[in-house]
């Protein structure tokens, strides 16, 4: 990858107010994502702007044009691994503490994440889509 590689990032927000002990959670299971694995740019971290809704923020190499072309395939296909790991330990959050987050991707609101399910928009569009892209450069 060049240096010069630009950063894209991935985040999900809690929707709303959240009450002390799914702050609490939320620490925890940043604490777990981190050492779980490898993660190319770092661990997703733990944010809350401005006092806002807490969530976790995953920087990743962007992918979009012209940069997907000379992005590196392993390293395109460990951020898919990743965003999939991520989403799923969110998904598993929200239903455990019945709330939603919205997920950003370099900006722009792509889907949620309601009772522990990730919406058609991240299943089909965000990951079906990508591994879709990774399949046919891989033939």
């Amino acid at each position: 990858m060049r240096d010069d590689h630009p950063i894209d990032r991935l985040s999900a927000v809690v929707e709303g107010r959240t009450s002390g002990p799914v702050a609490d959670a939320m620490r925890v299971l940043s604490q777990q994502l981190a050492r779980r694995r490898h993660w190319i740019l770092g661990p997703p971290e733990l944010v809350s702007e401005s006092g806002g809704p807490p969530g976790f923020v995953l920087s990743i190499h962007t992918a979009r044009p012209p940069w997907g072309e000379v992005m590196d395939p392993a390293i395109d296909r460990a951020h898919l691994d990743e965003v999939k790991d991520l989403l799923g330990e969110i998904g598993r959050f929200s239903g455990e503490h019945h709330v939603s987050l919205v997920v950003d991707f370099a900006g722009e609101e792509i889907g949620t994440i309601e009772d522990g399910h990730l919406d058609e928009a991240l299943t089909t569009g965000l990951i079906g889509e990508w591994e879709r892209v990774l399949d046919e450069r891989d033939r």
